[in-house]
């Protein structure tokens, strides 16, 4: 789901005395402050949620990375390394936001509707593709998160996305994705087809010739030489040209996508991958096409700003780079430290021949905060 940098909420800015957040400081970027208020808001919204530590940890798995350790060793605290990776995630987004005012720009209330619809999306593709640790995916996920925390994730990806548009020089408005749209209407055209594996070559020709002859997919899936793994009564998906291309190969998709409502392709030969021992084999399907069903364009709209902002990744990458290299961050040192390259570090816990119960230190997931920070445990 995320591209570059996570996703959590910097929070309200002092813009002036009235209403400043008057707590101490957790860290300044660029001279704008993150107060210690803030990032324990955000961190008290998390730990408090299974559901959103279950959305953040898909997007870490998404990513290759590992949520850490959430809940401390003490009563309603959270350890040192999850502190420091929402304190991460909101200098993240502090940096993207001045990037965006550097360019004069702003991040609008409708950029952050659109970041929120991009967010559930992709979140609810995602749970379907890596393990939910909180046996929730799709809709069923998001549905149940948090509506802080959602705010909080769409507000920061729209500073991302803003900041991709400018950098990138692409149009996101959705005047300009509905164009989008309207110009690749045979990329989100899905293709519904009847599919059968079979066991050989020999009875794919077969069970292609009772076909042609007249026999449904249905019957004919019931007949010999048929696979196991076949879909039930021959009923396939319906699926983007983009899946028949990364499930089928070019050459196979290239024939099936050639095909009218009702017709039929000659038996197929499949490579696939035993994903256990890395062998690959060749299986051959009897394939023919149901249906062509446009998508609307109300269900694209979040893939499509997506496909039109990774046009311009590349550049957006460098930018980011740049402003990361060349941008001022001070840290509170019991939240750790700060670099360019890694980001934030959360803070080494003491030796145990230096803290009153070592025990207790050995058998905890990080040291305890000092006064004045957020409770780690």
């Amino acid at each position: 789901m995320k591209r570059l940098l996570s996703l959590v909420v910097l929070g309200a800015l002092c813009a002036g005395a009235a209403g400043c957040d008057l707590s101490p400081t957790a860290a300044t970027v660029n001279g704008v402050t993150i107060s210690q208020s803030q990032l324990q808001d955000q961190l008290s919204l998390v730990s408090g949620s299974p559901v959103a530590q279950c959305a953040l940890s898909i997007e870490e798995s998404q990513s290759g990375a590992t949520l850490p350790a959430v809940q401390g060793s003490g009563d309603d605290t959270v350890t040192t390394q999850f502190a420091a990776f929402e304190l991460n995630s909101m200098v993240a987004q502090s940096l993207e936001e001045g990037a965006v005012a550097d360019h004069h720009s702003e991040v609008t209330a409708a950029d952050v509707a659109a970041a929120r619809q991009d967010y559930e999306s992709q979140l609810e593709a995602s749970s379907t593709q890596v393990t939910s640790p909180c046996n929730l995916t799709g809709t069923a996920l998001v549905d149940r998160l948090p509506k802080a925390f959602v705010d909080s994730q769409a507000r920061s990806l729209a500073a991302q996305e803003k900041l991709e548009e400018i950098v990138g020089h692409v149009d996101v408005s959705t005047a300009a994705v509905r164009a989008y749209y309207n110009s690749h209407l045979t990329d989100v055209t899905q293709l519904c087809l009847n599919l059968i594996i079979a066991t050989d070559q020999a009875s794919a020709q077969t069970i292609h010739d009772r076909i042609a002859a007249g026999a449904s997919f249905a019957t004919a899936a019931q007949g010999s030489g048929v696979n196991a793994n076949s879909p039930a009564g021959g009923a396939g998906p319906c699926v983007y040209p983009s899946d028949i291309v990364a499930q089928l190969g070019q050459s196979a998709a290239t024939v099936v996508e050639g095909l009218a409502n009702g017709a039929l392709a000659p038996p197929q030969a499949i490579s696939v991958s035993d994903q256990t021992t890395g062998t690959t084999s060749t299986i051959w399907i009897v394939i023919g096409v149901r249906a062509h069903n446009l998508v609307p364009f109300a269900q694209t709209e979040s893939g499509l700003r997506q496909e039109i902002l990774a046009t311009g990744a590349s550049t957006f990458t460098a930018a980011l780079g740049h402003v990361v290299r060349s941008s001022r961050v001070e840290l509170d040192p019991r939240y750790g430290t700060w670099n360019s390259t890694h980001g934030v570090t959360a803070p080494t816990p003491p030796a145990p021949a230096f803290v009153l119960n070592p025990t207790a230190n050995q058998s905890s997931s990080a040291s305890i905060l000092g006064s004045g920070a957020p409770p780690a445990g």
